[in-house]
C-alpha cells in the first residue's frame, strides 16, 4: 500500500499491523510532504482512493495553538475526517503549502462520495496519540511518522 515517487527509495505511506486498530507509517522529504502523505494515507485506509477523482479542490487553513508537530498532525487528520464524515468528501491528492506549529495550509483534491462508485474499506473513528511520532532521519533528512487510528 502506498505510492512510490520516481527517484524516491521509500513508500509515501503504508499500513502498519496493529492488534485492534489500524496503524499508518508515512514519509516525506519535507514536513509539507509528510503531512500530505499522512492525509492521503489515511484516506487510503478508509476508501479505495484509486476510484476518487480530483474533480474538486478545496483550500483549507487550520490554525493551532499546539506545541508540537504531533499535536498539529492529530488536528489535521481530525479535520480531514470531518470532511469525510460530515461533508461526505474523499480526497485522493493533497498539496500542503505550509506547515508550522501554529497551523497548516493546504489544497485538497477529491470529490463527493458516491456509493455507486466508491468502496468504503474501513471506518476510522479518530486518530490517536498511541504510537504517534514524527521524526527526521539525520542521514537521509527524510521525515517519517507513525500513527494509530481508532476503528
Amino acid at each position: 500500500m502506498g505510492e512510490k515517487d520516481q527517484g524516491k527509495t521509500y513508500r509515501k505511506y503504508e499500513e502498519m499491523e496493529h492488534p485492534s486498530d489500524i496503524g499508518l507509517r508515512f514519509r516525506g522529504d519535507s514536513l509539507e510532504e509528510l503531512f500530505a502523505n499522512a492525509g492521503v494515507g489515511m484516506f487510503s485506509l478508509i476508501i479505495d482512493i484509486g476510484s476518487v477523482e480530483t474533480i474538486r479542490d478545496m483550500d483549507i487553513r487550520l490554525s493551532s495553538e499546539s506545541s508540537s508537530y504531533e499535536d498539529l498532525l492529530i488536528l489535521w487528520l481530525e479535520k480531514l475526517l470531518y470532511y469525510f464524515e460530515v461533508e461526505h468528501m474523499a480526497f485522493s491528492s493533497i498539496r500542503v503549502k505550509k506547515v508550522e506549529k501554529s497551523g497548516i495550509s493546504a489544497v485538497l483534491y477529491g470529490e463527493k462520495i458516491d456509493s455507486k462508485r466508491h468502496s468504503i474499506l474501513d471506518s476510522i473513528k479518530a486518530p490517536t496519540y498511541s504510537m504517534l511520532s514524527i521524526s527526521r532521519d539525520p542521514g537521509s533528512r527524510t521525515w517519517e511518522g507513525t500513527i494509530i487510528f481508532d476503528v
